[in-house]
């Protein structure tokens, strides 16, 4: 009998080991941060998200309460002219088809004009009330807390039908345990106000009870040398969470011109930003992210990216010293988290130039050394598709020119993502006029590239975003225009 209760555990040992091992080698599934214990940074297929967008060292998001007219006519344009997206909290019942309205409320037009551009709308409550002296209530019962939270982001979801209303701002920033429980039935996060930056990583309830900070002016406001002193605050707190690698959220109303400042102050505004000292912090954090110090997005586009980055997990399908197959995931809500992750991908030594497949996305990247691996530097989907990359051998051509090509073709430009500059080919069949002109996604001009007739055959031009002082990063097209035919490619510029 011991004999055989000794073979019957000798078995299920030995059985459970191979199970392990079959397991192994046929799903080979790393998490999180792609730590694995038989996975090191310079195995080829080694996959690392980093921490913030684009490998900046923080993140920074402006945030603007109440919905005002101030924010379409002054904030819009001066986070546009350098190419910043902020997050809007409106009060629907407050917003009206056209001007006058109601207060220094703005207009549904204007803030669907504004998420057209990129801005995020979220929502801040249907009557801006005193939330935790309400009652639990539901969603068909007026005057209670869920009926503020669960309509107000069904309204938003009524007109702003180009984005998913997900981040809620606490009227007064005043919260409680239920406040935050009901907000997480309807919302992936929500605003309060602390006066310090977020860590980079947050994790359950924490994400209603996100900090912001506000500016508090000091009295007397008689110059704009007044406001100094807090912008320095402002600089300086941001600056410590470069240090730190946090997350800070800006937090304001109402801007208006500073000789404007004295009457809206009058009129009971609180703690009104003048234009200028929002262009001067503005100027200031662009310099910030012209040195990969900072990231700059809307709340919700930061909450997606963190809740991925921390949740995403992947499975190497394949790797040999021609291709890589990944799939990567991340157990979300596809219909909201969609947000590209900035990935360095380990590939064999031997590779430059890399072209990725994913879901209907193609790029070309190119290969770079990262501490001892060679890696390529990409936007991933979680659950948008296998990943695929390839290698590429690009050759030169020394006389392409003398080449007559059968059709008029615009190469995707590489490298891509790029920084600072980037390569386009393009292939001439007749003897025409050629224009390649690029453009930012708002439809601005950036560069003219090639205006002017040429003979056929192929030819390549450089864009320098140094020389073309392209500002900002981001999605930009360039297109090919040769009689009537319009060709039109995108580009991605990492800086």
């Amino acid at each position: 009998m011991l004999e055989i209760f000794a073979l019957r555990k000798y078995l299920t040992i030995r059985l459970t080991f191979l199970i392990a091992i079959l397991l192994f080698f046929t799903n080979l599934s790393f998490g999180g941060n792609g730590d694995n214990l038989n996975n090191t940074s310079d195995s080829v297929g080694n996959f690392q998200v980093a921490e913030w967008k684009s490998d900046r060292k923080s993140a920074f998001s402006f945030s603007f309460d109440d919905s005002f007219i101030s924010q379409f006519e002054n904030i819009r344009p001066i986070l546009n002219q350098f190419g910043f997206r902020g997050t809007f909290y409106v009060l629907p019942l407050f917003l009206t088809e056209e001007l006058p309205g109601i207060w220094r409320y703005g207009t549904w037009p204007m803030f669907e004009a504004m998420a057209l551009e990129g801005h995020e709308i979220g929502s801040h409550s249907m009557t801006h009330p005193h939330l935790p002296e309400l009652e639990t209530g539901d969603t068909l019962t007026e005057g209670t807390i869920s009926y503020e939270l669960y309509w107000s982001r069904q309204l938003i979801r009524q007109r702003i039908t180009t984005q998913a209303c997900i981040t809620f701002a606490y009227p007064y920033a005043e919260h409680n345990e239920i406040v935050d429980s009901i907000a997480s039935l309807y919302y992936e996060s929500a605003r309060g106000v602390t006066g310090e930056p977020n860590p980079p990583s947050i994790t359950g309830m924490q994400w209603y009870s996100l900090n912001a900070i506000e500016t508090i002016f000091d009295e007397p406001r008689n110059t704009p040398e007044d406001d100094l002193d807090e912008l320095e605050f402002i600089k300086n707190l941001i600056d410590s969470s470069i240090i730190k690698g946090d997350w800070s959220i800006f937090l304001a109303h109402e801007s208006v011109p500073y000789d404007s400042l004295a009457g809206l102050i009058a009129a009971g505004a609180w703690n009104p930003l003048s234009n200028q000292w929002l262009q001067a912090l503005c100027e200031w954090v662009y310099n910030r992210t012209e040195n990969n110090e900072i990231w700059v997005a809307p709340v919700g586009f930061v909450t997606r990216y963190v809740k991925e980055r921390d949740s995403y997990t992947y499975n190497l399908l394949m790797a040999d010293e021609d291709q890589i197959k990944l799939n990567v995931t991340d157990n979300l809500d596809d219909g909201i988290f969609n947000y590209p992750l900035t990935s360095f991908i380990t590939v064999p030594a031997d590779w430059n130039f890399v072209l990725m497949l994913q879901g209907d996305r193609i790029d070309t990247l190119t290969a770079f050394n990262k501490d001892s691996s060679r890696v390529v530097m990409a936007e991933v989907i979680p659950d948008g598709g296998i990943l695929s990359l390839y290698k590429m051998n690009i050759t030169t051509v020394e006389n392409d020119g003398n080449k007559i090509p059968d059709e008029f073709i615009l190469y995707q430009n590489y490298p891509n993502p790029f920084n600072p500059s980037t390569n386009i080919r393009y292939a001439v069949s007749s003897r025409q006029f050629i224009s390649i002109r690029v453009y930012d996604v708002l439809g601005n001009e950036v560069a003219a590239l090639v205006n002017e007739e040429k003979q056929p055959g192929i030819y390549e031009v450089e864009f320098n975003t140094s020389r073309n002082n392209v500002i900002s990063s981001g999605v930009y097209f360039y297109q090919l225009r040769a009689g009537n035919q319009i060709i039109t490619k995108k580009m991605l510029l990492v800086r």
